[in-house]
């Protein structure tokens, strides 16, 4: 795809999505350094230093939703071709995320597996067939020959053989109700077994090549419900660390910062923070002003390998990237809408009052995630909420309350990790300020204002 040379063309080009093989040498920046500590460049080294180790690894990455993490995966998975057989999975595309648990999970990656040695032709034998069969009980194998499946093992079978009925259980798992209650509980019951039928699948793969398996989990990063994220990443760590491959687990956010120690079970963790657009917490030196100043120049670089540079005036431009917090799908999304608003409105480049009313637009959605959580088992009231967005911002340190966790999990708050400090998201910031003029102006007096009021006037 090439940049954009006309305003209608930016709808394409600024789509707020993961690059892909398609899009990669066009849109791509690098951006490691401006982010602070290169934190990619040296997940990729680690997973480089651990692979001839038999022993496979399990990854934490995270980093705000929307900051760049799947792109950076997918250079990744471009940098370690020569090292690993990576498999991506977008669990979100395929199982409830609200309702989802580490049996799912653990499923799910059983059935990516499935697919790779399917796509390679990979065989078993009669004994590790029959086994693989043998995890379905007999009331699923009877309800799968009703369908004109075949489910007799003679003499091995290629493992494209089994993708079918682990695809039609796989249905199920993502299912409601009292069907996905029973498949659950079938998988809880044989998880052993599952896992044994994992490692026996990925031991007849590295038979057939060199490279290590590690598969790629996407989406666990936007698990909104910490109790529930907490439930499967630190609850039941032993089982997903038992998964008898290497394994990257995006992660959210805001767990990154929880007390619990389970987190320093996962042996490579990474965070990808956001890319800098002004001052630290007290800083105005030299130093901090080239971060600052870098920090902008690699975003319009990513903006200007989307779009012609006269498809946008320069203060229109500088207001988008104050205001979306170095957040790149924000900047995309902001750019995208002040272009529609240009066009709408007949210009042929991005004016400066296209850019205002794109930033109102989006800030009218940042005004609606400063809400407390829906799920009671958070305990945070909207109390909690206004203590942390009247801390001192920007500021050092994180605060550990659920309040904090929360608006940063849902971009409230954002996280430069170069220098590890926090700040409101401009827009939400924005809000604030609005919102208290409008209360200062719409306080009543109390009544011994008034009788000031009153004996001036005598």
């Amino acid at each position: 795809m090439n940049k954009a040379t006309q305003l209608s063309e930016i709808s394409l080009t600024c789509m707020p999505k993961p690059l892909d093989d398609e899009t990669w040498d066009q849109f791509y920046i690098q951006t490691g350094k401006v982010r602070g500590g290169n934190k990619v460049e040296k997940l990729i080294k680690d997973l480089k230093n651990v692979q001839p180790s038999p022993d496979p690894v399990k990854c934490i990455f995270t980093g705000h939703q929307g900051s760049g993490k799947s792109t950076e995966l997918h250079r990744l998975k471009k940098e370690l071709d020569n090292e690993y057989e990576i498999i991506t999975g977008e669990i979100g595309k395929k199982y409830n995320l609200p309702g989802l648990d580490y049996l799912q999970i653990l499923y799910y990656c059983s059935v990516l597996l499935i697919n790779l040695a399917s796509e390679k032709n990979i065989r078993l034998d009669k004994d590790e067939a029959e086994n693989l069969l043998d995890w379905f009980d007999d009331e699923y194998k009877e309800e799968y020959k009703k369908e004109d499946h075949q489910i007799e093992v003679e003499g091995g079978a290629k493992i494209g053989w089994f993708q079918s009925i682990f695809a039609s259980f796989s249905g199920k798992v993502s299912s409601g109700g009292g069907t996905l209650e029973k498949v659950v509980k079938h998988i809880e019951e044989n998880l052993d077994q599952l896992t044994t039928i994992m490692a026996s699948i990925i031991r007849a793969i590295n038979k057939t090549q060199s490279k290590r398996l590690l598969i790629i989990l996407e989406d666990l990063d936007k698990l909104e419900s910490l109790s529930k994220a907490r439930e499967i990443f630190f609850k039941h760590k032993l089982q997903l660390l038992q998964i008898p491959c290497s394994v990257i687990y995006t992660f959210p956010i805001a767990l990154w910062y929880d007390s619990d120690p389970a987190l320093q079970n996962y042996p490579i963790r990474s965070i990808l923070p956001m890319i800098q657009i002004g001052p630290g917490p007290g800083k105005s030196d030299a130093k901090e002003k080239a971060k600052v100043k870098e920090g902008r120049k690699s975003l319009k670089q990513i903006v200007f390998h989307r779009i012609d540079k006269g498809l946008i005036q320069e203060g229109a431009l500088e207001l988008l990237i104050d205001k979306s917090g170095g957040h790149i799908r924000d900047l995309l999304y902001l750019i995208r809408q002040a272009a529609l608003n240009a066009q709408v409105d007949g210009n042929e480049s991005v004016a400066l009052a296209d850019a205002e009313d794109a930033v109102l637009q989006l800030q009218s959605e940042y005004s609606n995630r400063i809400a407390p959580p829906q799920e009671s088992v958070a305990n945070i009231d909207l109390q909690d909420i206004e203590t942390v967005l009247k801390l001192k911002w920007p500021l050092r340190g994180p605060d550990q309350s659920e309040a904090f966790k929360h608006l940063l999990q849902n971009l409230c708050i954002l996280e430069y990790n170069g220098d590890k400090w926090y700040d409101l998201h401009p827009l939400v910031r924005d809000y604030l300020k609005v919102k208290n003029a409008e209360s200062k102006k719409t306080k009543k007096p109390t009544a011994s204002k008034k009788i000031k009021t009153v004996r001036k006037k005598k």
